[in-house]
């Protein structure tokens, strides 16, 4: 073992339990938060009951990132996931260049053309799709990056205030209600205005909010879960 490894204590060949949680869930943020923008420009029609709302294919995805940060923001503390929230925005980044560099580098780059399989009418039908999908990277790059700080922000307060008051339901629903309504707001009228309707930018908005609540509650077992194997507890542990 090196020095490095020497002075942190730390098994180079030996993941822990505490590790695996973390690298899944950073890696279920990152996945989550790149599928939420790639399939948001496709709206589904969720019927619930009398009442049916229009919802971004990309909801449910988005919802998985806030189940990862609260879970980081549980066992980690507030730096941990504020570093993931701050890559993710980076990340946003790197995939609206690469979305613009499949679409328009043949265009500014002599040395790079086309096969001759892709016809002008599939680079105009692939240039339809991942056009709308950069106006919906940019409106979640701004919604994500000031809900996901809420999130963070609230989720540690509560934290911080309830110290042995067995209140993580309540943290985890409360920071992940309030910046989930926060994230829909900004991201459905940036993304869709001057596109859609007021009337289907306000079920878009409703839509997302009512899925995302139902979404937020489901995934509270998860979040125990998964701070459960990272802490070593019962499966069951309801502690904390």
């Amino acid at each position: 073992m090196d020095d490095t490894h020497a002075h942190s204590g730390m098994n180079p060949e030996r993941v822990t339990r505490k590790a695996f949680v973390l690298f899944f869930c950073t890696g279920l943020f990152m996945v989550s938060l790149v599928m939420a923008a790639l399939t948001a420009i496709k709206v589904q029609v969720i019927h619930l009951g009398p009442l049916d709302v229009l919802v971004p294919a990309g909801t449910l995805a988005f919802c998985f990132t806030y189940l990862a940060t609260d879970v980081i923001s549980e066992v980690w503390g507030r730096g941990y996931a504020l570093c993931v929230v701050l890559i993710g925005v980076i990340m946003r980044f790197v995939v609206a260049l690469l979305i613009l560099y499949a679409m328009y580098f043949e265009d500014v780059a002599g040395f790079v053309s086309a096969a001759p399989s892709w016809t002008a009418e599939r680079q105009s039908e692939f240039v339809s799709v991942f056009s709308s999908g950069i106006r919906t990277n940019f409106a979640g790059i701004v919604a994500f990056f000031v809900s996901a700080l809420a999130d963070v922000l609230i989720f540690h307060h509560l934290r911080q205030r309830d110290i042995g008051r067995n209140r993580l339901w309540l943290r985890n629903n409360l920071s992940t209600m309030v910046s989930q309504i926060l994230n829909s707001t900004i991201f459905i009228t940036v993304a869709f205005g001057g596109i859609e309707s007021l009337a289907a930018i306000g079920s878009l908005i409703l839509g997302q909010v009512v899925v995302k609540l139902l979404v937020a509650a489901v995934d509270t077992p998860l979040v125990y879960l998964l701070r459960n194997i990272a802490e070593g507890r019962s499966l069951t542990d309801m502690r904390g």
